[in-house]
């Protein structure tokens, strides 16, 4: 059976995004995986962050712009390459990105939706940085947005739970900020989270109706 996977905010934790979608049994032959932006920048591998992305993207995954990557494009850190080919490479890679994607019932972007501007004319800026607006927005008819950008503990909610709002699924649990990398299955409603310091436990959890 073919599952629906994404996963947000990954900020260099690239070998724990692995971890999770060996222990989901992910299968880019049958199932589809949507990757929601941010896999640079805070944590330890930006490059083989990115690296992972492009191999998984050409299995057959989508991989949206955060705002992180938006920054390399103006800019790639010289700490994070080792020269300017290799930067330029990655700019390319980000460039090509898209800002947001469908599929079915459920509209993945990175941050979230301007409200009331149709998709197409919505900015980069807000799909990449907007906060509030969108979270008091009312739900789009018949579709449910998947998003990153803003850490779920800053809902009240503890750190590893995803956060559900009208119409929106939140599922960046906090891997900048030294909390959990998680990797949802919107198929049957499942989540896997991984704690970005020692132990680097996986705790497997269902998510509520949304």
């Amino acid at each position: 059976m073919s599952r629906l996977f994404a996963a947000s905010d990954i900020h260099g934790y690239g070998i724990l995004l692995e971890r999770l979608l060996d222990c989901a049994g992910y299968d880019p032959r049958t199932d589809r995986l949507f990757l929601l932006g941010d896999y640079v920048n805070k944590g330890p591998d930006s490059a083989g962050t990115l690296e992972l992305m492009h191999r998984l993207c050409g299995e057959g995954a989508v991989a949206l712009q955060g705002n992180n990557e938006r920054k390399w494009l103006q800019g790639v850190p010289d700490s994070a390459v080792p020269d300017a080919l290799e930067a330029a490479r990655y700019r390319r890679w980000i460039a090509d990105m898209p800002l947001w994607a469908r599929h079915g019932r459920f509209l993945f972007v990175h941050a979230g939706l301007r409200p009331g501007v149709p998709l197409r004319e919505q900015t980069p800026e807000d799909l990449t940085e907007i906060r509030d607006p969108f979270f008091r927005a009312p739900a789009i008819p018949g579709k449910t947005v998947v998003f990153g950008h803003t850490s779920t503990s800053r809902f009240g909610l503890a750190p590893d739970e995803v956060w559900i709002g009208n119409g929106k699924l939140g599922i960046d649990t906090g891997a900048g900020h030294g909390h959990y990398l998680s990797l949802v299955e919107l198929t049957e409603g499942r989540q896997w989270a991984i704690s970005v310091t020692e132990p680097f436990s996986v705790r497997l959890a269902r998510l509520p109706a949304y």
